[in-house]
């Protein structure tokens, strides 16, 4: 058993989730449980799948469905300038500062969906410092969301809502009331599949960015995470969490608190 799996005593579940594992590639066990099966409860009434027996032989058989199972278990909820004025706090507090210890910033969007919060990075860094060489990392596990993401193109009007109206003239093209992000945007950007539990964390990182994406992993694992992204940071770098997280003991794990979901590993 993995050190982060919640015990399940439900032989069917174990047997549906292993099947699941082998088929889209990414380990659940660091997931919540009871999150996990609500999510995929729903999809099973959907659908008249009564039993984790059944659901894993149509999953096996039916790519739509498997592709339905992804969507459902990665939450790739995203928009540009999501809760805008995290945002602007990065722009006008964050930003000038750490352009204060170094002239090249390395900036990190961990579980990156669909592209939405490392472009938004991306257009924030050429504001403040258009002829800065700083680079904006964007990793999920997701690879198929994460190609969409490198494409930059097929944003909906509801995705781009809380851009501001200059930035959206500036750094979109827009077709049909479809939008694309310009070159200038996508250039800082660069892509990387990862698994926050398993893969190498980049080192000497001034900033990263890590919403929403936590809270659906069992405490365990949490804390692994939260301890690595805490190595990646260089001394002084920040860590931005969600609106609705909250780092349980983070001074013993380096973090000093600095404003709402806003984290600095201490120097």
């Amino acid at each position: 058993m993995s050190r982060f799996e919640e015990q399940s005593n439900d032989p069917e579940w174990i047997a549906f989730r292993t099947a699941l594992e082998r088929a889209i590639g990414v380990p659940l066990a660091q997931y919540k449980e009871p999150q996990m099966k609500r999510r995929l409860h729903s999809l099973m009434s959907r659908r008249g799948i009564t039993t984790w027996p059944v659901f894993a032989k149509a999953i096996a058989t039916e790519q739509k469905l498997l592709d339905e199972v992804k969507d459902t278990l990665t939450i790739n909820v995203s928009e540009f300038f999501r809760q805008a004025d995290r945002f602007f706090e990065i722009r006008d507090r964050v930003l000038p500062q750490l352009l204060k210890e170094r002239r090249t910033l390395k900036l990190w969007s961990a579980g990156c969906s669909i592209g939405c919060e490392p472009y938004t990075l991306s257009m924030i860094l050429n504001e403040v410092d258009p002829n800065g060489a700083h680079t904006v990392l964007a990793t999920d596990v997701d690879m198929p969301i994460m190609a969409r993401a490198k494409e930059g193109t097929g944003y909906h009007a509801s995705e781009v809502r809380a851009v501001p109206p200059e930035l959206l003239k500036k750094y979109f093209v827009e077709k049909n009331g479809s939008y694309a992000v310009n070159d200038t945007v996508k250039k800082r950007v660069q892509f990387r599949r990862q698994d926050l539990l398993s893969d190498p964390y980049p080192k000497d990182v001034d900033l990263i960015l890590c919403r929403n994406v936590v809270i659906y992993f069992t405490e365990p694992a949490k804390q692994v995470i939260y301890t690595s992204f805490a190595q990646a940071l260089r001394p002084g770098g920040y860590l931005f969490v969600g609106g609705s997280e909250m780092i349980m003991r983070s001074q013993e794990l380096g973090f000093r608190a600095t404003g709402t979901s806003i984290y600095q590993r201490a120097a």
